[in-house]
Formats: structure tokens, sequence, C-alpha cells
């Protein structure tokens, strides 16, 4: 698509209506792609790093469309465990499986005339992959336990922080529905790439804070800005807002300084320095002092599974003992008297019994350590561990935690 200057009412109605800033080069890229795209019925694929705002974005595109007085119908393919996202997006037939105790329409019946959201597309089943691009393809599907074909006209955005293309490579997703979906493609930048955005979002993150708590917002130091802007920003606009959120709803919209910033923002920024009344971050030797804790959330649990390929070998050896000699195998020590005769089974029961690494304990504190690390919000936390939202789910439940979290 051909570029087009944005209008200032556009941009306007952008920031007051659906929260959409920015004047940074990368974000203006992305408002111009979706000004275009929302008067159409194409399909839409959003991408970017979580936290970047996917769903606003796909909001927007409903807003501005012809269908905007039709249901905007969002779903999040990773919360929804694998065997039940077919039947929760295509319906299902009373009696169609185990607690199916009545008729029950999917989101892309109840999005009739709309637009249906898939955030997190990425983490679809090959099956459920299927059946979508036949809706994408005809408006065609049928619901669960059904042979009677239901068409239905709705459009759809898509949205992952997954690089769609690579899962393609690895056969996790269909090239025929990437090529579909990807009809217009909105990358969102990081904050770490558009940080001339950060005063004009604490501004608004700021104003709507007060305006909800009635209180006036005082403003803020161009120090404290410099502060935020040499941050990394690692959930990126959402976190933004959320610090400043909290900083304002609790300082009851004070005058934001460096200071008070170190308050709320402690592990991230360095201890005043002497003889200085403010103190800025100096993010590479934060960097250094700090290990990224998601880079070993990820490996350990890379290293599960190649300890559990050791631990494969390691009981192929042992089922093979029996077929072994053992004349001179075991001897711990030289003695006078004759030892007594090594029993094959006793000493394979020895080994498996040492053999415990005990990996689901190390696993589960990993969980617990993300999930506190970012108040329990489970979407984050998966996202550090490498993991989808759906497996957590699945792990909350294995080891108990699901009433902690």
């Amino acid at each position: 698509m051909k570029s087009a200057p944005i209008e200032q009412n556009t941009l306007h109605l952008l920031q007051l209506r659906y929260g959409i800033i920015g004047t940074s080069v990368p974000m203006r890229r992305a408002i111009e792609r979706l000004v275009q795209v929302a008067p159409t019925d194409l399909t839409a694929l959003i991408t970017g790093e979580t936290g970047t705002g996917k769903e606003i974005f796909a909001n927007a595109i409903h807003g501005l469309s012809k269908r905007k007085k039709y249901p905007f119908v969002s779903v999040n393919c990773g919360a929804i465990p694998e065997t039940l996202l077919e039947s929760e997006l295509f319906g299902h037939e009373k009696g169609a499986f185990t607690g199916a105790v009545e008729q029950r329409k999917g989101f892309f019946e109840t999005a009739h005339l709309g637009t249906i959201f898939l955030d997190e597309i990425g983490e679809m089943p090959i099956a459920t992959q299927v059946k979508l691009l036949r809706v994408l393809e005809s408006g065609e599907f049928s619901r669960v336990g059904s042979s009677t074909v239901l068409k239905v006209d709705v459009r759809l955005v898509a949205a992952t922080n997954r690089d769609l293309e690579y899962e393609v490579r690895r056969g996790n997703f269909r090239q025929d529905l990437f090529f579909r979906l990807n009809s217009v493609h909105i990358i969102l930048p990081p904050l770490r790439q558009h940080t001339d955005d950060i005063p004009i979002l604490v501004e608004s993150f700021a104003q709507r804070c007060c305006e909800k708590n009635n209180v006036h917002f005082e403003g803020i130091s161009e120090d404290a800005l410099e502060v935020l802007q040499k941050l990394p920003w690692h959930g990126n606009v959402r976190e933004l807002r959320n610090t400043i959120e909290t900083i304002v709803t609790l300082e009851q919209g004070e005058f934001i300084t460096p200071e008070m910033l170190r308050r709320y923002i402690t592990p991230t920024l360095p201890p005043p320095t002497e003889g200085r009344e403010t103190a800025i971050v100096h993010v590479p030797n934060a960097e250094r002092n700090e290990p990224d804790l998601n880079v070993i959330y990820r490996s350990l649990l890379e290293m599960r599974h190649d300890i559990t390929d050791v631990k494969n070998v390691l009981k192929a050896m042992i089922e093979g003992l029996p077929n072994m000699q053992f004349t001179n195998f075991v001897q711990e020590e030289k003695t006078e008297e004759p030892q007594p005769e090594t029993k094959v089974e006793e000493t394979t029961h020895r080994i498996i019994l040492e053999d415990d690494f005990r990996l689901e304990e190390a696993e589960r504190k990993l969980i617990i350590a993300s999930l506190k690390r970012f108040d329990g919000n489970r979407r984050m936390a998966s996202s550090a561990l490498g993991i989808s939202e759906r497996t957590l789910y699945r792990k909350l439940g294995e080891y108990n935690l699901t009433e902690l979290f």
C-alpha cells in the first residue's frame, strides 16, 4: 500500500478514543498502515513484543471500519486449552463431547458482520488452523459434532509475538494460512526503539490517571524523563503505563523527580551520586551488573530437554546390563576374602535410584519465581519462561499452584 500523510484530526481521534500515541518514525509507520487498512475488509496481522499494544491496534482497526456497529470479539488463543479451542471458536452441538450439555455458538458466530481478533495465533494447533483457513477462504465452518455447514461474514485481525515465518519452517504453522493472514502486516516496535515518544506517553498516562482519581498532575522534570528514556522497558508501553499510574496515584499527582522515581524503580536505578541532587541511570552498567533473568529461565528450561535425552540413554544402557559381563566390573576394594557375587538386578535398581535429577522441583521453583517477579501476571511470566501461556496454565495445575497465583 502507498503511504499517505495522516491528518491531524485522525491522530487526535486515535489518541483520544483508543490511546494510540506516537510521533516517532516507527510508530507513524504503524499508524499509517492502520489508517490505510481499517476501512477495508483485508485480513490484518499485527506483530510485536508483549505490551506493545497489539489489541489496542486491533480495536482501532475495527472502530475505524464499516463494521464498527457490529461486535468486536477478542480471543486469546494461548489462554484456551488445545482441546477446547476449536469448540470455543466454532461452537459445538449438544453431546459432541463430555460436558457438552447443550448447543453453543462459537466466537465466529458471535462476531458475525463484525471483527474477530485472534491474539497469540501462533499458539493455535495445526488441526484448528485448517478449519480457520476454510473460514477465511469461504466463510464456511461446522460446529464440533455437526455436519451442517454454516456461513459467517467476519473480518479477521490476528496478532502474535512469535516469528511466524520461523514457525512455518519448523512445521508448527501452516504456510498457506500464514500467506492468508499476511495480507497486511502491521509491525509494532518495542518501546526501546521509540523512546522519543516516552514524554508524550507519560503525559497522557498521567493525565488520564489524574482525571480518574480527581487530582491535578503537577508535571515531570526533564531529568526524570531522561531516566525513563534510558530504562530497558522489557514490558514495553504496558510496563511504562503501569509505572506512571502507580506513581501518580500514590503521590497524588505531585511533580515527578528522579528521586521520586527511585522509590518506585529501585532495582534499575543506581544509588544517588554524592554531591549531586539527581542521578541519571546508566543502562549499560545496569545490564552488566544484573543478569538477564529471561535468558536464564529459558536456558534452564531448555536444559531439561537435554537432560531428558541423557536419562533416556542411561535407561537404555541399564536395560542392557543383563547381557553384559561383570567379571571385573564391580570391584570397589580388594580384600583377602572373596567378594560376594553382585546381582545384576540389585545393581540396576541402585543406579535407577541414583538417577534422580529433581527437574520437576527446579521447574516448579522457576515458575514460582517468574510469577512473583511479574506480580502474578501469567502472560508476562510465560513470556519470560519461554513457554506459551497455555503451557503455564497446565504446569500450574500439575504443581498445585493454581490457588497461589
